[in-house]
């Protein structure tokens, strides 16, 4: 375990509000009954049962088992909720333990369609559609902010979430034709020429059958854009604080090499990336193998002198912010 802050002791590291504390609630009593059960998996990179134990918590204070692969160096959840736990907890608690909502607002859609703005200018810079219009579908779109953004610039989106509330905020307020769906049932007619995941492929279980689905669905010159955390990013993302980056409903902490090697592994070759991550792919012809490199090491490393250096960040870099905030608040606001 990376440090003692990380042992299941219940306490969350963020104040919660009354709509996140039930939902905290309401996880636990169903752990405790048994309603959601956990599972013991490998490796989804390079299938390795040998991993060594980095968390037992997440942010919120729930049970959530952080392990990292002692062959390849991916971070993943094991033992961690079935994909019917999953699927009921999705259902009941996320966005009410995530957001501290009952339902969207459009501060949550406005927040979308920022994210969406910076994955426009992101495609845009690393892949030519040479200026026509393109299909684009994205998977775990909640309200559709992120597709109105395309949209608005001229090209045909579709969006698929199983949040009836989000999606039908999407559809009514802004026309956008959003489906309730998994890839997995999608209609396979429908073909994009960009595929976005923003915050949704740390979500998934099994990535070697979401990877399969994507190729169903990706036109034969088509791209899949990538955004997750990015496990080598937390001293940016995160405040210096792996334990503040920990959520329960992610099941896998990519760094760009081991996003890579997954991709890879399924048919796909990284046009780029970076360690934020933001990365962009397309179908290739897996000839040979590619002789990655086993991250443990480097990334057992970056997250032990990250948590080292927590208090050190606090004490130079919030302080002094904390300071100010304080002294406006007193003689400039008042």
């Amino acid at each position: 375990m990376l440090s003692p802050r990380f042992k299941n002791d219940g306490k969350p590291i963020y104040k919660l509000n009354e709509i996140q504390l039930q939902a905290k609630a309401d996880v636990e009593l169903k752990i405790e009954k048994g309603q959601y059960e956990f599972e013991e998996v490998n490796c989804a990179a390079c299938k390795s049962k040998e991993h060594e134990l980095l968390a037992e918590k997440d942010r919120y204070g729930l049970t959530y088992y952080t392990v990292i692969c002692k062959n390849c160096g991916l971070v993943y959840v094991s033992p961690r909720m079935t994909e019917k736990a999953y699927a009921e907890f999705y259902n009941a608690e996320y966005r009410k333990l995530y957001i501290g909502v009952e339902a969207p607002r459009a501060k949550f859609f406005i927040k979308q369609t920022n994210r969406g703005k910076r994955i426009l200018k992101f495609v845009n810079k690393h892949y030519k559609f040479n200026n026509k219009t393109i299909d684009v579908l994205e998977v775990g779109c909640g309200a559709g902010g992120i597709l109105e953004v395309f949209k608005q610039a001229g090209h045909n989106v579709v969006g698929i979430d199983l949040d009836e509330k989000y999606l039908n905020y999407g559809k009514e307020k802004f026309g956008l034709n959003l489906i309730s769906s998994t890839i997995n049932d999608l209609d396979e007619n429908i073909k994009a020429d960009l595929i976005i995941y923003a915050h949704v492929l740390e979500h998934i279980l099994d990535l070697d059958k979401e990877l399969a689905m994507i190729k169903k669905h990706l036109k034969p010159d088509g791209i899949v854009y990538i955004e997750v955390p990015g496990v080598r990013y937390v001293h940016k993302t995160s405040e210096m604080d792996f334990l503040k980056y920990l959520q329960n409903a992610h099941v896998f902490h990519f760094s760009l090499n081991s996003l890579n090697r997954i991709f890879y592994n399924n048919g796909f070759k990284n046009i780029c990336g970076n360690e934020y991550i933001r990365a962009l792919y397309k179908q290739c012809d897996k000839k040979q193998d590619i002789a990655y490199t086993n991250e443990y090491s480097k990334v057992l490393n970056y997250l032990t002198k990250t948590e080292k250096n927590l208090y050190s960040f606090i004490f130079w870099i919030k302080k002094p912010f904390w300071i100010i905030k304080k002294l406006y608040k007193k003689y400039i606001k008042e």
